[in-house]
């Protein structure tokens, strides 16, 4: 998909909708679904791309605890310091090393940051969600939209781990410590 960085922020943005409550809550929900999203899922699959030149469900991991700790960072700015400058980041760069980390570490250090941002905004009053800085892509940007930025992003990159990981995107069967096999009528039984 080839698409500008305006039209970029607009189909997050788009996913994330307008209610900062709901918002919250996505941010609150995310690391659980991913948890449970990948559970017994080999890392063979985590880690192979679902085309060349695609990133894999280890990449979107990693990159989504990378963003984490970045927006983190931005938010903790602005609450310090009204107006600060905040640099945009060059993604191409970090995803270099996305392929030496592991895929359950990256979700681990994601569900960390993601507490530790969550318990920061459920700190926060109303005008805090207003105090901005200046980002030299998105102009202007307060801890609202930063708010309404990640929770698109989460959504964003949940539907590609869920696309990557579908039944129909893989022949290898999820392992798992419950296997099914068919009884003699043609029925499933769940055997140990």
């Amino acid at each position: 998909m080839n698409e500008t960085f305006e039209q970029y922020v607009a189909r997050i943005l788009s996913y994330a909708g307008e209610d900062g409550r709901v918002h919250r809550t996505m941010l609150k929900r995310t690391p659980a679904a991913l948890t449970r999203r990948i559970a017994g899922v080999s890392r063979r699959r985590l880690t192979r791309p679902p085309r060349p030149g695609k990133w894999s469900v280890r990449d979107i991991l990693a990159h989504l605890s990378e963003v984490e700790l970045l927006w983190g960072t931005r938010m903790r700015m602005v609450l310090g310091e009204n107006g600060v400058l905040i640099v945009g980041m060059d993604q191409a760069v970090w995803a270099r090393r996305y392929g030496r980390i592991d895929p359950r570490r990256a979700l681990a250090t994601f569900t960390e940051l993601r507490r530790a941002n969550v318990e920061l905004l459920a700190g926060l009053r109303r005008p805090d969600y207003l105090r901005w800085g200046k980002h030299s892509q998105f102009g202007r940007l307060t801890i609202a939209r930063m708010v309404a930025l990640l929770s698109g992003h989460d959504i964003n990159h949940s539907r590609q781990i869920q696309a990557i990981l579908s039944p129909a995107s893989s022949s290898e069967p999820r392992s798992s410590a419950r296997r099914s096999r068919r009884l003699p009528n043609g029925s499933p039984r769940d055997v140990r």
